[in-house]
């Protein structure tokens, strides 16, 4: 089986504006691959809060200029996204809502993707932890993270995925994208 798990940061609240995409690809529960993006985001949508940068992921505008944007990676990302049995992401209502607006924007068709969100899935299999932030999940389970850096935070949701799928007995699918 074939889990992809995706994580975006954003530059501010609009979903157009992504600067980084980590992907985590895991075979058979093992990891096996993890690309990730720094992404320029469009035109107008790119403005930086200095308390999100600087506080939750650390990227401004520097970091990103020379970057590509969503449209020249869409088609790697989705190439790897629809070989996926499915896609997970924690907080997947985000994640997938970036995604779908940043596909919208840049003319690409929308890939029918099964999807779940290891932060509902988390909440049912552990309800006795104080919360379920990634951070706390990966306290609990041993698992590294550099919380808000794409890459690490993907390749946690999709370790936290790993872990839910051994305790539980999850059905391969909670919902699409399309």
């Amino acid at each position: 089986m074939k889990i992809i798990a995706i994580d975006f940061e954003t530059a501010n609240y609009s979903p157009l504006s992504a600067c980084a995409l980590g992907l985590a690809i895991f075979e058979d529960q093992e990891l096996i691959s993890s690309p990730y993006w720094l992404i320029k985001p469009p035109k107008g949508y790119g403005w930086f809060k200095d308390e999100w940068t600087q506080d939750i992921h650390g990227i401004g505008w520097f970091d990103v200029q020379d970057a590509p944007d969503f449209g020249q990676i869409a088609p790697e990302v989705i190439d790897h996204l629809s070989s996926a049995d499915f896609v997970v992401a924690h907080n997947a209502s985000f994640d997938l809502r970036v995604l779908h607006a940043l596909l919208t924007h840049f003319k690409f068709p929308i890939p029918t993707l099964k999807h779940r969100c290891t932060l509902e899935l988390a909440r049912q299999t552990w309800p006795h932890l104080p919360n379920h932030q990634l951070s706390t999940l990966a306290d609990h389970l041993g698992i590294d993270l550099n919380h808000h850096h794409a890459q690490s935070d993907a390749i946690a949701a999709g370790r936290v995925m790993v872990e839910i799928s051994k305790s539980t007995d999850q059905p391969e699918e909670s919902g699409y994208l399309s």
